[in-house]
């Protein structure tokens, strides 16, 4: 290891237990962008992302963001009626009861994203590793590893829903509403989750029109029509994202039924590689950041 290589890891250990939020998301973000971030003139959304990190304190956020009490926010906003279907909540894997759980299921904990064991098959299932892997993550400190405001201190549990399955396409389509001032401005549809190489997305604008953008890898194969409920996914994500400066409001369609995924406010938590790149700056000039909290 070079000496100039071993500093930097010495820098990076010491900033990530000791230095302030602002110091260890500059590193970061220098170590994954090549150059530090313009934290106090942000231009391009991944900044305007760290800044909203740092800056940016509504406690609604941390609700929405909780696996669990994002469904008691997604009720007081009148739209009980397109929550998943809850199965268990629990404190620690070893409470769950996989017998008395259906065929398939969802289980997921609260204070993280991506920690998701999802099963259409209860037989086929590793039970002992599934209470690990989900022990595990309740040992995770999700808002450490980006600093994800609001992720931090939300109560670790881990929560069971009914298993969705969208007999049209034979997968789950993914509809995620990139909403700026309570708006939604892009929708980037997501298909093939779990092929070889993993999911990929289309991009439209809210009159389905498609945007050539990309994540980063090539979309998938097909493109994915406009659905006959896109109304009611655009009046949803509306009523969701109402008063954040930005939010991601994920949704799913289930036979023709709205279904809530997830509310995102920090998507890949400040590292989106859209291609083209100038992308990044043309959602960044969408996001108006509001006064800091």
């Amino acid at each position: 290891m070079s000496a100039s290589r071993f500093i930097h890891r010495l820098k990076h250990s010491w900033v990530k237990r000791f230095g302030t939020d602002r110091q260890f998301i500059e590193l970061n973000f220098r170590d994954e962008a090549g150059n530090p971030p313009d934290l106090d003139n942000p231009r391009t959304f991944n900044e305007k992302l760290q800044w909203y990190k740092l800056h940016y304190r509504n406690p609604l956020m941390q609700q929405a963001t909780d696996k669990c009490a994002a469904r008691d926010f997604v009720t007081q906003r009148g739209l009980g009626h397109i929550l998943n279907n809850l199965l268990g909540v629990y404190d620690r894997a070893d409470q769950i009861d996989f017998a008395a759980l259906p065929a398939a299921f969802v289980l997921k904990v609260t204070h993280g994203s991506g920690m998701n064991i999802i099963c259409p098959d209860k037989a086929a299932l590793d039970q002992p590793a599934c209470r690990q892997q989900l022990d595990r993550w309740l040992q995770t400190d999700f808002y450490r590893p980006g600093r994800e405001w609001s992720y931090k201190n939300i109560p670790r549990k881990i929560v069971c829903e009914q298993y969705l399955k969208n007999e049209e396409y034979g997968e789950l389509i993914d509809y995620k509403f990139y909403c700026f001032g309570g708006q939604p401005h892009i929708i980037f549809v997501c298909s093939e989750r779990f092929s070889a190489d993993g999911v990929k997305h289309q991009c439209f604008d809210p009159d389905w029109q498609a945007l050539p953008v990309l994540k980063g890898r090539p979309g998938p194969a097909r493109l994915i029509p406009r659905p006959r409920e896109f109304a009611e996914l655009l009046a949803v994500t509306k009523t969701l994202a109402a008063g954040f400066p930005f939010v991601r409001v994920d949704l799913y369609l289930v036979e023709s039924r709205v279904v809530f995924g997830e509310m995102t406010f920090y998507p890949e938590s400040g590292r989106n590689s859209f291609t083209p790149p100038e992308y990044n700056q043309i959602y960044g000039d969408l996001f108006v950041l509001p006064p800091k909290s």
